[in-house]
């Protein structure tokens, strides 16, 4: 396997900001020497696929944007992409277009050769093992919620604690609790303005927590397995510029 290159982001736009404004120079820095990228527009469902891939073009000034939907082949398409781009929206309505097109694996194998791989919401969803940390409703039902399988632990992004007053409901830890207590399987939730930066060989990897530009208040939190905690998991709050990557490997190996 050649050094991977990932770019999960927990959002698109931060507040006082334009459409991926706050992660532009980031994305030139992990970009440098490509020139095209590949986008996947399937989580959009109340915006045309042509639309949103104008959009993500017109962000991205510096590079020629390539609508996978316009493409004969799919396939070949991911096979010759420079990188790919996966933009978030809903992330059932994601993984079912990528199982129809049959995208999943092809979408592995050449992200694994090396080639740079971008996503944000539904986007850093898919790049999981599965989407069961996903916050969005099942609008439409995938064959499974197998997804990509570029990272071993689930993502959950636009993360926040924030309870209304009065509200007697179930918050977003409560649900992630639930999903770490059933899937015994880390999660890593990433507020808005959060991401995480992957590179290098297997074990020499780097899964760093990063923050886009003139963001404020964010933060990262673990949830990770603990046969030896009441509740088979503990909760970690992450400070921007970690490797969580040893955290996630020995959590992994208990």
């Amino acid at each position: 396997m050649s050094s991977l290159k990932l770019l999960l982001l927990s959002n698109s736009t931060s507040h006082g900001s334009q459409y991926l404004q706050s992660w532009r120079s980031g994305i030139d820095r992990f970009l440098s020497n490509v020139n095209s990228v590949l986008f996947v527009p399937f989580a959009a469902v109340t915006i045309d696929w042509k639309e949103y891939a104008n959009k993500v073009s017109d962000a991205l000034v510096k590079y020629e944007v390539k609508n996978i939907a316009d493409c004969e082949d799919m396939t070949a398409a991911v096979n010759e992409a420079e990188a790919i781009c996966i933009g978030g929206g809903n992330t059932f309505h994601l993984l079912l277009n990528l199982q129809k097109y049959n995208l999943l694996a092809a979408i592995k194998r050449r992200v694994q050769s090396g080639v740079p791989y971008i996503g944000w919401s539904a986007g850093s969803n898919v790049a999981s093992l599965d989407i069961g940390s996903t916050n969005d409703m099942p609008i439409v039902w995938p064959s499974s919620d197998a997804a990509i399988g570029l990272v071993s632990y689930n993502i959950n992004p636009h993360f926040t604690e924030y309870k209304p007053p009065k509200y007697c409901g179930e918050d977003r830890g409560k649900r992630l609790d639930e999903c770490c207590f059933v899937k015994q399987r880390p999660i890593v939730a990433l507020s808005e303005g959060t991401g995480i930066l992957v590179d290098g060989e297997h074990k020499l990897q780097r899964h760093t927590i990063i923050a886009g530009e003139n963001v404020d208040s964010v933060q990262c939190k673990l949830w990770l397995p603990d046969a030896n905690c009441e509740q088979r998991q503990k909760i970690v709050d992450v400070a921007i510029g970690t490797d969580i990557y040893p955290i996630i490997s020995d959590c992994r190996k208990l």
